[in-house]
């Protein structure tokens, strides 16, 4: 009888799993389709076959479930790992690849969605969780917060002019001649101060 129960319960936690996993699913597909602004609770719910309520149940509303889709998007994947001495390379090889347009389906498509107050708070939040944090951990010294505030505002400063003007320079000019460059503006930016 006792293993007739666990399995039960253990039945019961991979259905919830399965549900939130199909409810992420639809999110990231529709976002990734749609835009995050044209695609609302109901129709998520729908798409994933479920209760809306559920989409409040597992992820508080539409915009924690957006924050998990982005989380899921790794940002930077492996950047942080490996030889420190290496990591404005590999920050510059990661942003001349996006300058490229390599980024992922669902990074492009929210960037038809950047003036929703949501996206914001959860790009903001996302900034300092997946960039400077995990730059600040790396770094030696106490400056580190500032060193990695630096080399953010980098990286997001050339995301921007490539939104807004398109990068069409960027893209036309040689990508390992902007590897070198960005690597080294990024290594200034990461060093530590003289104080």
């Amino acid at each position: 009888m006792e293993s007739h129960a666990t399995g039960e319960c253990a039945g019961r936690v991979r259905d919830r799993e399965a549900t939130r996993q199909r409810i992420l699913d639809s999110a990231r597909e529709l976002f990734t389709n749609e835009g995050y602004t044209q695609v609302s609770s109901r129709r998520i719910a729908a798409h994933a076959g479920v209760n809306v309520a559920l989409i409040n149940r597992y992820f508080g509303a539409k915009r924690g479930l957006l924050a998990e889709v982005i989380a899921e998007d790794a940002v930077f994947p492996g950047i942080f790992e490996g030889d420190p001495a290496a990591l404005p390379r590999r920050l510059a090889e990661h942003l001349v690849r996006r300058t490229h347009g390599e980024g992922t389906p669902l990074q492009r498509a929210l960037e038809h969605s950047a003036a929703d107050p949501d996206l914001q708070a959860v790009f903001q939040e996302r900034v300092t969780t997946a960039i400077i944090e995990p730059l600040e951990r790396v770094l030696d010294g106490g400056d580190a917060r500032v060193r990695a505030t630096l080399a953010a505002s980098m990286l997001l400063g050339m995301g921007m002019v490539r939104r807004v003007e398109g990068g069409t320079a960027m893209v036309r000019h040689d990508p390992d001649d902007l590897v070198e460059r960005i690597t080294r503006i990024l290594a200034c930016c990461l060093e530590p101060g003289r104080g």
